[in-house]
């Protein structure tokens, strides 16, 4: 279908422009006149222009967020949905979202339901987001199902953003510390290396070490930063191959401190994600493989599609399905259990998504407060060894003079 760029008066003094996909050049005029707007220049858009276009006004998973709140909010109030979506348009500053809401409240008023309306657009509303709105729409729950959407995507957003915050400090001190030994093992020690041409003793085993990684790097550094490069693209490249991610993943659940890390953050966006679903009456074998896609680690999200599919689909419950498999922690399989036996597996689901949450903040902790100084005293331990190594020949001199 084609996309077409358009520039619209609303209103007797507000212009508005985005993107519109509609069959003909007529038919999105008649689209755009239907939601109150009044175009005067449309453009098909194609091809490279139209990647330019669409990367000029990127949607943010914040953006969805506000909306899914908004939407929900203005409904409970008793607003009827197209003037709801009408109203969160004209709020809505991000050009591209907002010709993709004015997308959605056409295909509403030609008498789609939200969930129809907001599926042809995959890239913003994801499956799950759909499944929820289609389960509200069912239900005649759907303020209340945008409402806990919005703040399970809220509740995401605030864990991305903790664990994000953990990490960033400490890789800029180890980005910053490996660049340091770079630079003054490649242009500065090498200017110094002719204090030490004259000496008559052997230079300690220390020195001799550091002058020759020094050597190396001054002369070779463009080929090793070559090198390092190509390593890199082959690591990416082996990373986003199923089988190189699912080994790193592998490989990361094992690791002591930062698998458990990994691990706990997403136990809780499954856990959370497939408490919202179960709660909104969605099927359980439907609401296993939505949550399973929430996982990151390939390892984790293998292991519970897996247990969807050789217990849940055959008749058994998801506990029993969780104990087939070593990946899942013990804890959830057993809280799965008692909320399978009591009828009341939303609440046990949450329970595990708090638990794990505390958990992770432990390991938040552990981190902002371990890490840091370990990764300072580290590379104060290099650079040190550096310094010392350069000065011990000028040591021992001064005993030889003596």
């Amino acid at each position: 279908m084609p996309t077409f760029f358009y520039k619209a008066k609303q209103g007797p003094d507000r212009t508005v422009d985005g993107e519109i996909a509609a069959e003909s050049r007529q038919a999105a005029i008649a689209r755009l006149e239907r939601t109150g707007l009044s175009p005067f220049s449309l453009e098909e858009i194609a091809g490279d222009k139209k990647e330019k276009v669409r990367s000029r006004g990127r949607v943010r998973g914040r953006d969805i967020t506000v909306f899914t709140r908004q939407l929900a909010g203005l409904l409970r109030a008793g607003v009827p949905i197209l003037r709801a979506l009408s109203t969160i348009q004209q709020q809505t500053e991000n050009r591209m979202f907002q010709g993709a809401i004015m997308e959605v409240s056409a295909a509403v008023r030609d008498g789609r339901t939200l969930s129809e309306s907001l599926s042809r657009h995959p890239r913003l509303f994801p499956e799950l987001y759909v499944s929820m709105v289609r389960a509200g729409e069912s239900a005649g729950m759907l303020d209340e199902i945008l409402m806990r959407l919005a703040e399970a995507r809220e509740s995401d957003d605030e864990l991305q953003s903790r664990v994000i915050g953990a990490i960033a400090y400490p890789a800029l001190v180890l980005s910053v510390g490996i660049l340091s030994v770079f630079v003054i093992l490649t242009f500065f020690l090498p200017r110094i290396m002719h204090l030490f041409d004259g000496m008559s003793q052997e230079l300690p085993i220390p020195t001799r070490l550091v002058l020759f990684v020094s050597g190396v790097f001054s002369r070779y550094w463009p080929v090793l930063l070559i090198v390092a490069g190509l390593l890199m693209l082959l690591a990416r490249r082996q990373l986003k191959s199923e089988e190189g991610r699912l080994a790193l993943d592998t490989s990361l659940l094992k690791l002591p401190v930062i698998g458990n890390f990994a691990r706990d953050t997403d136990v809780v966006r499954f856990a959370r994600t497939l408490s919202l679903l179960v709660k909104a009456g969605i099927s359980v074998d439907r609401a296993l493989a939505l949550a399973a896609n929430t996982l990151a680690n390939r390892r984790l999200r293998a292991a519970v599609q897996a247990a969807a599919a050789e217990t849940v689909r055959q008749g058994a419950t998801i506990a029993d399905g969780f104990k087939r498999r070593p990946e899942i922690p013990e804890f959830v399989t057993n809280m799965v259990a008692v909320g399978e036996e009591s009828g009341h597996l939303d609440e046990a689901l949450s329970e595990v998504a708090s638990f794990y949450q505390r958990e992770l903040d432990r390991d938040l902790r552990l981190v902002t407060t371990l890490l840091e100084p370990l990764l300072i005293l580290l590379v104060g331990a290099v650079v040190g060894f550096i310094i010392f190594a350069m000065l011990l020949p000028i040591f021992q001199i001064g005993q030889t003079v003596r």
